[in-house]
């Protein structure tokens, strides 16, 4: 008798989405966006390393949600760079305020010494062993005391008596200078020793003699001298000081009686203060560039144009207020897709916090207009115009729904205050127009409501599901029709989801169950989903912590695109950008993306089941059958796909 075993290999796996920088275009007045969603900058505290080792220096950034993202440089041509977002998260170091990579170690590789998260006055160290960061311990001195700097301060390292070795530098709130000196390595630490914290007796006052406050500082050897100058941004300067070495490079002579107090030179930066200075050779002509990038000092804050890119050309001449090119509304926006024009196509519409070119400051409600596809069929938005709404305030999240049935799409507001404005449109499915009808059921939560309209108890109306500033989620039920509603409240702690400050939710079937599943932005902790357990009239929503989501910030506001081309997410965050997470290919089950589903995405499947072997695609669009699972029952489930 021929005994037959077969055995069935199930893998349960957290199923990562990633961000799609690439996605889509965007066209505003004369800009075309060619990557719109990079995020946003807000406080963009920055370096260049050539991380891939490919004759380029790579950008890696740290903003206000304190993680650092790394981008890849992929080459320029006449000044237009091609930077590609590699990760938000950079070996998820968190919690932080400044970094520093360098080889600390000179074993060829790059390490990183970063703001110790649990003392922010102390730092800590990683060794870079195999590409693999390694947490070694808090740097010390000879006295076993721990380097320290100010929590508000961008200190730095720089090699400054030429010794082969890095040293500390970071600035003080009385305007002087800390120097700690690197004696050497002892067990895998770099150990300092502590000179002084009056170096070369440099001292910044501000203007109208305030005191000196945060600083951002570092050294450029500016004059082709051989040894290291000091560029200095500061609280209390909307432009930067230099302090010229006139030293050398193994003794440094700081010129303290002729400080430059604005730069460049021929064309002074000008913000709001506290500029961060950085240095690279970014068009590879042989000299070192200049980019300044505002932290936000004294004179207010300065969420856009604030990475600024002097080219070197035999002086720095400024080149570019926005190095990298990105959808930016300065903080907090909440993006909807909707077919407003009824054209077969989603349109891009999202609130904005504020808006300061008109006075009073309040948000408004951008539209975007789809124009058609690119040649990777992905969609092109063009700013059509600003949606006019009667009412003040900040931070409106727009939500499109035919409220009362009458076969177009109606307009919900929520806003800072925590109201729910209605407008009706009195227009029709082409042409809206939108007429103001009242504050719903006058509601007035804790601030930051963020309205989703859908059916969720299957009773063939519109019910309402609305994020707030404390976290969780409160629901209306309707217990009118779909002609006319009546919002009923039913609890302040749906499903008891508690994500502590700011939710954001919405609503999609995204295990293809036929049941709306929940996705609830937040304001600290991220994006979570919610599997429906339940039925469609009694929906259960429990956490899924297989799907794992990439660092996108704070303030997270997600919305779904759906087209016959590509399914996904796009996040509004807190410094004023979006980004893109796509769930699935443009056709179901195709898993190599060549438009047809035959035999060979059968044995990519089969790969990866048999070996873990995952081509370039995200394991969700493996799991066929959408039960967070990928075994054999979905080899079943793409051959039939392929019969049928």
């Amino acid at each position: 008798m021929n005994k037959h075993i077969i055995i069935i290999f199930t893998i349960k796996c957290l199923f990562s989405l990633e961000i799609y920088s690439d996605f889509a275009s965007v066209i505003d007045n004369q800009t075309t966006y060619e990557r719109p969603f990079l995020g946003g900058f807000n406080k963009p505290k920055i370096q260049w390393v050539d991380w891939d080792n490919d004759n380029d220096d790579d950008l890696f950034l740290l903003d206000e949600d304190g993680s650092i993202k790394y981008y890849i440089n992929n080459g320029c041509l006449n000044n237009d760079c091609e930077f590609i977002l590699n990760t938000t998260s950079f070996y998820n170091i968190e919690n932080i305020s400044w970094f520093y990579i360098a080889d600390f170690d000179l074993d060829n590789d790059y390490d990183i010494v970063t703001q110790n998260p649990n003392n922010l006055e102390t730092m800590i160290y990683y060794e870079n062993n195999q590409n693999n960061l390694v947490l070694i311990d808090i740097l010390a001195t000879d006295s076993f005391e721990a380097v320290q700097s100010d929590p508000v301060m961008t200190p730095t390292f720089a090699d400054i008596d030429l010794d082969g070795d890095l040293d500390f530098f970071t600035g003080n709130t009385v305007g002087t200078v800390t120097f700690y000196e690197n004696i050497g390595f002892v067990d895998d630490l770099p150990l300092f020793e502590f000179v002084t914290n009056f170096w070369e007796e440099i001292y910044i006052v501000g203007s109208s003699q305030q005191r000196h406050g945060a600083s951002a500082i570092n050294f450029i050897d500016m004059d082709q001298d051989n040894d290291l100058d000091l560029a200095w941004g500061d609280y209390f300067q909307q432009s930067l000081y230099i302090i010229w070495n006139n030293g050398n490079a193994y003794l440094a002579n700081m010129d303290i009686e002729n400080v430059i107090s604005q730069f460049p030179q021929n064309d002074p930066v000008f913000t709001a203060g506290l500029n961060m200075p950085s240095f690279t050779d970014i068009d590879n002509d042989g000299d070192n560039d200049l980019f300044v990038t505002v932290l936000s000092g004294a004179y207010g804050f300065q969420l856009i144009n604030n990475f600024i890119f002097y080219e070197n050309i035999n002086e720095f001449t400024l080149s570019s207020l926005n190095f990298i090119k990105t959808v930016d509304f300065l903080s907090d926006i909440n993006p909807v897709f909707a077919d407003i024009d009824f054209d077969g196509d989603m349109d891009l519409f999202f609130g904005t916090d504020f808006d300061p070119s008109s006075f009073p400051w309040h948000g408004k409600i951008k539209y975007y207009k789809n124009i058609g596809n690119d040649n990777n069929y992905e969609p092109i938005w063009s700013f059509e115009d600003d949606i006019i709404i009667d009412i003040d305030g900040n931070n409106f999240s727009p939500e499109f729904v035919d409220l009362d049935f009458d076969d177009d799409l109606d307009l919900l507001v929520g806003n800072f205050n925590g109201e729910i404005h209605y407008y009706r449109n009195i227009g029709d499915k082409y042409n809206f127009d939108f007429e103001y009808v009242e504050n719903i059921s006058n509601i007035d939560l804790s601030g930051y409501s963020t309205p989703k309209s859908r059916d969720i108890d299957n009773d063939d109306d519109l019910d309402l599901l609305i994020g707030h500033m404390n976290g969780t989620l409160y629901y209306y039920e309707n217990i009118g029709d779909k002609y006319n509603y009546n919002f009923q409240f039913i609890t302040d702690n749906f499903n008891n989801i508690d994500l502590s400050f700011r939710s954001s939710p919405e609503l999609f079937d995204f295990n293809k169950d036929g049941k709306l599943d929940l996705f609830v932005g937040s304001g600290y902790n991220n994006i979570n989903y919610y599997e429906n357990v339940g039925t469609l009239s009694n929906p259960a929503f429990t956490l899924n912590e297989l799907i794992n989501f990439p660092n996108l910030g704070n303030n997270v506001s997600p919305a779904i695109y759906n087209s016959e081309q590509i399914v996904g997410m796009l996040t509004g965050v807190s410094t004023g950008g979006m980004y893109f997470l796509p769930f699935e290919n443009d056709l179901f089950s195709d898993l190599n993306n060549d438009f047809i589903i035959n035999v060979y995405d059968v044995i990519i499947l089969i790969e990866y089941i048999l070996y873990n072997y995952l081509p370039p695609l995200s394991t969700y669009y493996l799991d066929i059958n959408g039960d967070f699972e990928i075994n054999v029952i979905d080899v079943f489930e793409i051959v039939s796909i392929i019969l049928n």
